[in-house]
């Protein structure tokens, strides 16, 4: 539960006006909303006052960039207090005003406050191409404070998307440009999501020392709302460290900060981290406590329809920005054709005798532009579906979010159960539950999985293998589950060592995926069998059993998503068509 900052972007304004009095104005609502940016959760009444002060003053003035200014605070207004979906509105019209006035500071910031709330709704891709956008017109600006505070989020969205490495090469370098500059404003956030670099990355140690230097500066009254970041972030450090006294203190001073705070969301954090925390001591029916706390909090401020609704605004102003452009594409239509008919004319006054010509040569610029607009028609079609299927995407991590939840309340029920004293019968019972809860998350996992592996994002790690003795050990883990099926199930031959340079974690999915498959499809007292074949270029790893084979007609749907055959376990276990889909792309990952 490992929670990343965001740099909020200021506007750095100038400010010009025709009189002396006028000049005062724009000055006080300057610095009216410079002091607005730094109010935290705690001081939202003042930040929504202060929004209504400058747009009224703006328009007795007439002075658009303050109303632009007026409307980002609002956008703040809204992201604070967990409506993202206004939040999100606000900030539209913000980067529309900017756009349309040629203003770049405003656009920066208006991108930077939408990447924000994309992360806070876990519409991470999302966030990542705006803060692209962001960062490329702060290096065109060559504005050194845009472009750390850009950094520094996009370091915080890489690692979010699990893009470790390169989180960390943009954030120390982000670091480097803020010690280089003398620029403290963003360095707190910078040690922050660098410490969540190294927690990703394992190394414990070091995320606390990041964490801790984060800390070191938020040690005053003004910083509550980043305070409670820091001890959230600690808590978690200790405990994976397994130092659980440490890890309550922290974890429990930050669920006082966000009740101080009154913030759902930071609540919501909190509790989560307690339900992990009492699960780690076995104290369950504590822990099941906690997460239901966190499930109704988080639930509530982010689900389908508020995900929707928020896909629904960003196509609003993407058809919006459509029409402009084709606008724009239009009218340069037309002062082609305009250009094109005098010139037509022209070469018929002067050059009769080329008319054969001339008509050769519009029906070759008329087939051209047939050729063009099919291609723009055809080019649309593409965005479209690469936008439908980032929905599809969308859809499938709310849907495992909103699943996965129950799946583990009922886990963590039968567990409890289980340390109970129990009747035969209701022990029983109580192991079909937590049999049926297994088998659900499974099938949340395989679905994220198979979505997910085959994009080529993943770092392989390769390492000599011994395979033989490495294929034994992972057949030993499945004979509990052969046995209970009285069915064999028998290694390669280990006498004969054969080495293979591969991912470990990869290749272990790849023959568990087979050998529970082998297994499901055999009938009792059969033989399951994983045999290497060595030779001079390859290696062969074979998986058998003598289960009812593969039909013909079967073959074409073999590795097919959800591709469910007209053979059927033996035993009525349960099949999702997932498993080959997944073997397929994990051995193409392999290469």
């Amino acid at each position: 539960m490992i929670k990343y900052c965001f740099i909020l972007s200021g506007l750095l304004l100038l400010f010009s006006g025709s009189g002396m009095a006028q000049l005062a104005d724009t000055n006080a609502i300057k610095a009216l909303y410079d002091r607005s940016l730094d109010f935290s959760e705690e001081r939202l009444d003042s930040l929504q006052t202060n929004a209504g002060l400058i747009e009224k003053a703006s328009e007795e003035l007439h002075f658009p960039k303050g109303l632009i200014l007026a409307t980002r605070l609002k956008g703040l207004v809204e992201e604070y207090s967990g409506n993202y979906e206004d939040a999100i509105a606000y900030y539209l019209k913000t980067l529309d005003d900017a756009r349309a006035g040629g203003l770049i500071e405003y656009e920066i910031a208006a991108l930077s406050d939408l990447a924000i709330t994309y992360s806070s709704v876990k519409q991470y891709e999302k966030a990542l191409d705006v803060y692209r956008q962001s960062l490329e017109l702060s290096k065109k600006r060559k504005e050194v404070s845009s472009l750390i505070s850009g950094m520094g989020n996009l370091g915080a969205i890489y690692n979010l998307l699990n893009h470790t490495d390169s989180a960390q090469q943009v954030l120390e370098e982000a670091l480097r440009l803020s010690k280089e500059y003398n620029s403290t404003e963003t360095l707190s956030t910078i040690y922050n999501n660098l410490g969540n670099v190294f927690f990703k990355k394992h190394e414990y140690k070091k995320a606390l020392e990041y964490f801790n230097l984060s800390r070191a500066m938020h040690q005053h009254p003004n910083a509550v709302a980043v305070l409670w970041t820091d001890y959230l972030n600690i808590g978690d450090v200790y405990l994976e460290m397994g130092q659980l006294d440490s890890a309550r203190f922290y974890i429990e001073s930050s669920l006082k900060l966000a009740k101080d705070l009154n913030s759902r969301s930071k609540e919501a954090s909190s509790y989560a981290l307690l339900a992990k925390l009492y699960e780690r001591l076995g104290q369950y029916k504590k822990a099941y406590q906690y997460q239901q706390q966190w499930y109704q909090l988080d639930t509530a401020l982010v689900n389908h329809s508020s995900a929707a609704a928020i896909a629904e605004l960003q196509e609003r102003y993407n058809a919006k920005d459509r029409e402009k452009q084709n606008q724009l594409l239009q009218a340069a239509v037309e002062r082609e054709q305009l250009q094109n008919r005098n010139l037509t004319t022209l070469i018929f006054a002067a050059l009769i005798v080329l008319i054969l010509i001339s008509a050769s040569l519009l029906i070759y610029r008329n087939s051209n532009r047939e050729l063009k607009r099919v291609n723009t028609i055809i080019s649309r079609q593409k965005e479209a579906l690469s936008k439908l299927n980032e929905e599809k995407n969308s859809l499938i991590s709310i849907v495992s979010h909103d699943l996965s939840a129950p799946f583990s309340s009922i886990h963590m029920w039968a567990r409890l159960l289980d340390s109970e004293i129990l009747d035969p019968q209701r022990q029983k019972a109580a192991e079909k539950i937590r049999q049926a809860a297994e088998s659900g998350e499974k099938l949340i996992r395989h679905i994220l999985e198979v979505e997910r592996i085959g994009t080529g994002t993943a770092k392989l790690e390769l390492e000599d293998t011994h395979l033989t003795a490495y294929l034994n050990h992972l057949v030993e883990q499945y004979q509990p589950v052969a046995e209970e099926k009285n069915i064999r199930l028998e290694g390669p031959d280990s006498r004969q060592p054969v080495y293979l340079m591969t991912d470990q974690a990869i290749l272990k999915r790849i023959v568990e995926n087979l050998l529970s498959n082998a297994i499901k499809f055999s009938p009792a007292h059969k033989l399951v069998q994983v045999q290497v074949q060595e030779s001079s270029e390859t290696v062969d790893i074979l998986v058998s059993d003598q289960g009812p084979g593969i039909p013909l007609e079967d073959r074409d749907r073999l590795f097919t998503k959800y591709g469910q055959l007209s053979a059927r376990p033996t035993n009525g276990e349960a099949s999702t068509g997932l498993g080959l889909a997944i073997v397929k792309r994990l051995v193409q990952e392999l290469n």
